[in-house]
């Protein structure tokens, strides 16, 4: 029996015009009343995949920003947040890349100095709780990741390349979308989170579906039997996954769902 069921959000249960697939919430309280819970991981922030889930987001746990925050029904079950020196790293390797806009993503609220950037992720495409700041060095929150906008159209390897040779490597970095990347804590990701919820509710790999996409998707597929990749993942990421999922265009997540736990 599936016990337990992670999804992605960008390119997997959200299509390319970011819109997530509605018939989620049909199934939501079919799979509540079998005991399966079902969990959202993505390397958005809370605030912004709450809007997603609307009136639904009760039946939902919500794991943010790449698996640093993970909030149950309004309650914190799990914080990991970034010391000031990882922080200054990070920062310091984004402004030494060229076309780098950093962003500092603390739990409830990410800063940035560019009133573009602000309207850009408040807008309903994304729905980001958005502060403006002087100087991301010195901001009075706990910073759980840093975000990385590629803005001069650079690849998106070749931006992660650049951006890794400069910072240590107790710094973890992943690509999590096109033109997007992160550095949080190392060892810190969605696959720690989904371990760590295995573990608070006695649920195996066996027992649980993970679906994803990017590579910071990667470490959630080893802690799953059900490891999907979406059709429309890179090929490395496909590699890691034991199953393919359908197009995140066409209702892939919810009709593997479907499948396998017959909902």
């Amino acid at each position: 029996m599936i016990k337990l069921i992670v999804s992605d959000m960008d390119g997997t249960l959200v299509n390319d015009e970011k819109k997530i697939d509605e018939n989620i919430y049909k199934i939501l309280p079919k799979l509540k009343e079998k005991g399966t819970r079902f969990v959202v991981a993505s390397g958005r922030q809370y605030p912004s995949l709450c809007t997603d889930f609307k009136e639904h987001v009760k039946d939902v746990v919500i794991v943010s920003e790449n698996g640093a925050f993970i909030m149950d029904d309004g309650k914190e079950l799990y914080a990991k947040c970034m010391t000031k020196e990882e922080v200054k790293a990070s920062l310091d390797a984004a402004f030494a890349v060229e076309g780098m806009e950093p962003i500092c993503c603390a739990k409830h609220v990410t800063y940035t100095r560019s009133q573009e950037m602000k309207e850009f992720l408040e807008s309903p495409k994304f729905n980001y709780k958005m502060a403006l700041t002087d100087d991301l060095y010195n901001i009075d929150d706990d910073i759980i990741k840093i975000s990385m906008i590629v803005v001069n159209g650079m690849d998106t390897v070749e931006a992660y390349h650049k951006v890794r040779a400069q910072l240590d490597e107790k710094v973890n970095l992943v690509t999590s979308g096109d033109g997007c990347m992160d550095t949080g804590i190392y060892g810190v990701n969605k696959g720690s989170a989904v371990e760590a919820l295995q573990k608070m509710w006695n649920i195996s790999p066996e027992e649980t579906m993970v679906f994803g996409d990017q590579y910071n998707d990667v470490e959630m597929f080893e802690k799953a039997h059900y490891s999907f990749a979406m059709e429309g993942a890179v090929e490395g990421v496909k590699k890691k996954a034991r199953y393919i999922a359908g197009s995140n265009n066409a209702g892939g997540v919810v009709k593997a769902i479907r499948e396998i736990t017959g909902v």
